[in-house]
């Protein structure tokens, strides 16, 4: 079949939209007689390409007095352009408590956390999802970040640190003999002196360091006008000094006293900066957990990346240090997104991944008790078979034990395997021209993150257009 296919496909491939096309890598001369059919996504691509290169969807007006005709329209609308979000025992109510923060961000910043392995690095999902976000209900700015940056450059901002910040996260495996677990929201925190300076005798030698951040040409033009600078801190034994500029003018001080919880300064802004700096200076430095770029109202989007990690880390790390910096942040809903890293492993059944997954999220849900809870499957991950390319054997083990962990801590699920095209779709997306996926048939490209990104927004609009439609009948019912 697929020499079939080979022979007659053209080699200029075929056109799905102006602006994509689908071809067909092979070489007929190496065949090994295995038959392998790839996954056709051309109507994934129709369906959400077109959304992406236009980058605007139009929605409904957001008032309450919206038609319920129109209303029940849009809800089913999306009824063909997305894969479903599926609930525990049915409970569609789960995203109701989210849906009904959106409706009032106009009044108040609604913070979504997106953690996951390095297939969100880079802000290739996360970004597009943000910029979806703040164009429907308002926001800005690139949201919750590190002092040091991550391994991927992230399209939405600029961002570099000082060469003498010390790194340490809970899922580096040299970190796990740290003589405490407090590595707050991000899982990772910074120094610019380390533990061994700090125990030093007589260390009163001020040290610097700095952090800046400036526009990106890349990013979506919401990510730009934040006016809301947040800096998360802790764990701090000596005084130290914190100064902002803004384009190397010097418009803020102050003078930080020592602490053992986790505290945080919060900069207001007149309006958002070209580039800023943020300097620290002290003979011992405290651990810095993060910086956030906000607006006061509308939808913030923050992107956790955890390199290398399969999800299980969350419960090795201090519950109250991490609810006490998740309560200054209030996040509304939390998508948790991992499997790349555990999909190669080659072992019978996957009930341990099950039984780790449901700790983490029940770890979650006892330290975000106010959030929604949406886990995402993992995608479609492909091997080496000679000159072709097929799912990995175990990954729909690994997918049911996401999905069976996802039930037993009554979160919500997504199914991006299915949603990108089920068994062997990875390869499609690595030869679609140009590429979604990039060459190791693991990681989406910037261009496939936008299309999941679409596709995950997709899915919860159609949730939260069915949402709106039942308010406005039960308040139409209500006037009668």
């Amino acid at each position: 079949m697929v020499m079939g296919i080979a022979w007659v496909f053209p080699d200029d491939g075929i056109r799905v939209t102006d602006s994509w096309t689908l071809q067909f890598h092979w070489d007929i001369s190496s065949l090994s007689g295995h038959e392998v059919s790839y996954a056709n996504i051309n109507t994934i691509i129709q369906e959400n390409q077109k959304l992406v290169d236009q980058d605007s969807l139009q929605f409904l007006d957001s008032t309450e007095n919206a038609p319920l005709d129109t209303l029940r329209a849009a809800a089913n609308e999306f009824k063909g352009k997305i894969q479903p979000i599926e609930y525990p025992s049915g409970d569609s109510s789960l995203l109701l408590p989210f849906f009904k923060e959106l409706d009032i961000a106009h009044q108040k910043r609604v913070r979504v956390w997106h953690y996951g392995d390095s297939q969100i690095e880079g802000d290739r999902i996360t970004g597009y999802l943000r910029n979806q976000f703040q164009k429907r209900f308002g926001g800005s700015g690139p949201g919750l970040m590190p002092v040091v940056p991550a391994h991927a450059e992230s399209s939405s901002i600029l961002h570099n640190s000082s060469e003498n910040w010390y790194k340490h996260a809970v899922y580096f495996p040299s970190d796990t003999i740290l003589s405490h677990r407090k590595f707050g929201v991000l899982g990772s925190f910074a120094r610019f002196t380390s533990y061994q300076q700090d125990s030093l005798p007589q260390n009163f030698n001020p040290v610097t360091a700095s952090i800046e951040f400036g526009r990106s040409g890349m990013a979506y033009q919401s990510v730009n006008h934040f006016n809301n600078c947040h800096i998360f801190y802790g764990n701090s034994h000596s005084p130290f000094l914190m100064r902002g500029y803004i384009n190397d003018s010097l418009i803020w001080f102050e003078e930080v006293d020592t602490t053992t919880g986790t505290k945080s300064i919060q900069w207001e802004l007149e309006k958002a900066p070209k580039k800023f700096r943020i300097e620290f200076e002290g003979a011992k430095s405290p651990d810095v957990y993060g910086i956030a770029l906000d607006a006061s109202t509308g939808v913030s989007v923050d992107n956790l990346p955890f390199r290398g990690s399969a999800g299980s880390e969350f419960t090795r790390m201090n519950q109250s240090q991490f609810r006490a910096m998740a309560s200054n942040l209030n996040p509304g809903l939390v998508i948790f997104e991992f499997g790349v890293n555990v999909v190669p492993y080659q072992v019978k059944n996957f009930d341990f991944y099950e039984r780790i997954l449901t700790q983490q999220l029940s770890f979650l849900k006892r330290t975000l008790p106010d959030a929604t809870i949406l886990v995402i499957g993992v995608s479609d991950m492909s091997v080496r078979k000679g000159n072709y390319f097929e799912t990995y054997p175990s990954l729909l083990k690994v997918l049911q034990a996401q999905k069976e962990a996802a039930k037993n801590t009554g979160c919500a699920f997504w199914d991006l395997y299915s949603a990108m095209g089920g068994k062997n779709s990875m390869p499609s997306w690595v030869f679609a021209e140009p590429p979604l996926a990039s060459p190791d048939f693991i990681h989406f490209n910037r261009q496939g993150g936008h299309l999941v990104a679409q596709m995950l927004f997709n899915a919860l609009m159609h949730e939260y257009q069915k949402y709106r439609a039942i308010n406005n009948e039960q308040l139409t019912m209500s006037r009668e």
